[in-house]
């Protein structure tokens, strides 16, 4: 059960339907983030506010979200729970790195950073705790 670093990027043991869900359910969280920013930023009450506490804030809320998204797929997952949120991850990473590509937008690369971190520690609170008494005989 114990898995490192090296194992999250290979595909063994995945269960594709489960992937597909966290990749949808990140992206719905990428496409919700986005278009509540666009919201914010364009309406004339909130314009102010959004431009002062935007960055911040969204960072927060993307961060949250993804950490959430991260739990319920490695709760779903059977094995390798941890993989499966990471590697779900990508469904809110290629966006944000697509989009940070088009408009030359360095926020969007440490949002995309934020949205894999969100997932992975996700993952790692739903991965079941390990219980032993001792050092390993």
């Amino acid at each position: 059960m114990s898995e490192d670093f090296r194992d999250l990027f290979n595909f063994q043991g995945i269960n594709w339907w489960t992937l597909l869900g966290g990749l949808g359910l990140n992206f719905v969280i990428t496409a919700i983030a986005s278009i509540f920013g666009a919201y914010l930023g364009s309406n004339e009450a909130t314009a102010g506010f959004y431009q002062q506490y935007g960055a911040p804030l969204m960072v927060l809320v993307v961060f949250i979200a993804c950490v959430g998204a991260g739990y319920i797929t490695a709760k779903i997952a059977d094995d390798v729970p941890t993989k499966h949120a990471f590697i779900s991850s990508l469904g809110a990473v290629v966006p944000f790195i697509f989009v940070a590509v088009l408009s030359f937008n360095p926020l969007l690369f440490m949002m995309a950073a934020v949205a894999a971190a969100g997932n992975l520690n996700g993952g790692m609170l739903a991965a079941p705790r390990r219980r032993h008494s001792g050092p390993p005989r």
